[in-house]
């Protein structure tokens, strides 16, 4: 590896595990280390399930590590789990993880710490000095934040006593969550995402026959996957500065080509720009008007899922309720949840157990990371323009609390929700994979010996 240098990737999720996958392809002349709490790398939240109903929400087609690969993933699969899978078909979380896995089985080089990062300083070398939870520290040429998903955000409203008897549940994933649930007891999910999908379907696998209620503002789960004719290019090819003129574009090329998703999946290359040209008042237009209806038409259910979810909402099994959840109380069989709901009533919600389905915390400097809070204090990162995520440039570095950008500390993954729309979706984490890669490598120092 020959220059002693260390590149440090904190987080051994699919964003880090790629980032470091494709270093090794790229033969960076560094020591490559991963630090990761959890014994498996690879995985993440997402594709640790052990649930097979668990679908990736992007056809096998599509789906693939490799940008400059794009059949690489399905190749796989028929090679691995089904030799009859086409590029149209959704293939279970885990299987995915297993491929993400067999890639870093090929790149033994990467080394893994596990442990977490609780600490940074940047010394006046330049280099970056981690603190370990292990005691021990780690001196870094360059660090990638590779951090992932954090809890959801505290929820105003849960009294203490609902939190003690074990009502409601902050995080879907803790473990624990499901353990001790009558089978046929009362359910609410606050949430209607996917991140609800999944705790439905986790909820009957382990044998939940209750009805099971789903409240959010909007009262929308998200839009199915069909079959269409995609677009030979970008739906849109102008670049709006305003959410009204961005939405208005988008309504007229659906008008013109019929289909929304071929529309919605055509802008799939340009969404982060088009989002990068609208100022940010019109960004934050854009998050409190357009954000959940684009959502549930950009992220959508694989066809098997989806047709589960019409078939409980049919049986009466789940129900939807439009509206805001103002309060959750203890009660004798559990909770009660208060919801007022979209004509401005009061709704009061009977559940065994309420859990929290509304997605990851963005305010980063709220989530109580050890090392966010270091690098905030020192003003080595700040969170993103909109007050989400870390705000970083477009190859990763971040930017400052004076605001120029680092040439030591970079992000990938969810963390870049602070500047982008999109950034949690494969597609987009194996190019900004590939991309850091390569800045990274091109960025190294190689010394010269003279003779």
């Amino acid at each position: 590896m020959g220059t002693g240098q260390t590149i440090a990737i904190i987080g051994g999720g699919v964003s880090g595990a790629l980032t470091a996958y494709h270093l090794v392809r790229l033969s960076t002349p560094a020591r490559i280390v991963i630090i990761e709490p959890r014994a498996e790398l690879g995985l993440g939240l997402a594709y640790s399930t052990a649930n097979i109903q668990h679908l990736l929400n992007v056809p096998a087609g599509k789906i693939s590590a490799l940008p400059d690969q794009p059949n690489h993933f399905l190749g796989w699969v028929r090679a691995n789990y089904d030799p009859g899978a086409t590029p149209a078909d959704f293939i279970p979380r885990l299987i995915f993880g297993k491929y993400i896995q067999s890639l870093l089985a090929a790149a033994p080089v990467i080394e893994h710490l596990q442990t977490s990062a609780i600490d940074l300083q940047i010394d006046k070398r330049e280099l970056a000095r981690l603190t370990l939870g292990n005691g021990t520290h780690l001196l870094a040429d360059a660090v990638v934040l590779a951090t992932g998903n954090f809890n959801p955000a505290p929820f105003p409203g849960v009294s203490s006593e609902a939190e003690k008897n074990g009502a409601y549940r902050h995080s879907a994933w803790d473990e624990g969550t499901y353990a001790n649930l009558p089978p046929h007891a009362p359910v609410t999910l606050i949430g209607t995402g996917l991140t609800a999908v999944d705790v439905l379907l986790k909820l009957r696998e382990s044998g939940h026959r209750g009805i099971i209620t789903a409240i959010s503002r909007h009262g929308v789960f998200p839009n199915r996957h069909q079959p269409y004719a995609p677009l030979p290019g970008p739906a849109i090819t102008g670049t709006p500065t305003t959410a009204r003129a961005l939405l208005s574009e988008v309504r007229q090329a659906i008008t013109r080509h019929g289909c929304w998703r071929a529309v919605i999946d055509s802008l799939r290359d340009r969404t982060n720009d088009l989002w990068l040209a609208l100022p940010p008042v019109e960004q934050k237009r854009f998050r409190r008007h357009l954000l959940r209806r684009w959502e549930v038409v950009r992220h959508r259910m694989a066809p098997a899922i989806a047709d589960r979810i019409d078939a409980e909402l049919a049986a009466g099994t789940l129900v939807k309720e439009q509206g805001r959840v103002d309060a959750i109380s203890a009660a004798a069989a559990g909770a009660t949840v208060h919801v007022r709901t979209a004509n401005g009533s009061t709704k009061h919600i009977a559940a065994a157990r309420v859990f929290n389905c509304t997605g990851p915390d963005m305010n980063y400097p709220r989530v109580g990371s050890p090392l966010l809070n270091s690098l905030f204090q020192q003003g080595l990162a700040t969170p993103g323009p909109l007050g989400a995520g870390l705000w970083s440039r477009e190859d990763g570095a971040l930017r400052a609390a004076d605001g120029t950008f680092s040439d030591v500390l970079f992000t990938v993954g969810p963390a870049r929700l602070g500047t982008l729309l999109e950034s949690i979706a494969v597609p987009e984490l194996r190019q900004q994979a590939a991309a850091m890669a390569e800045t990274l490598t091109a960025s190294l120092y190689i010394p010269t010996f003279c003779i």
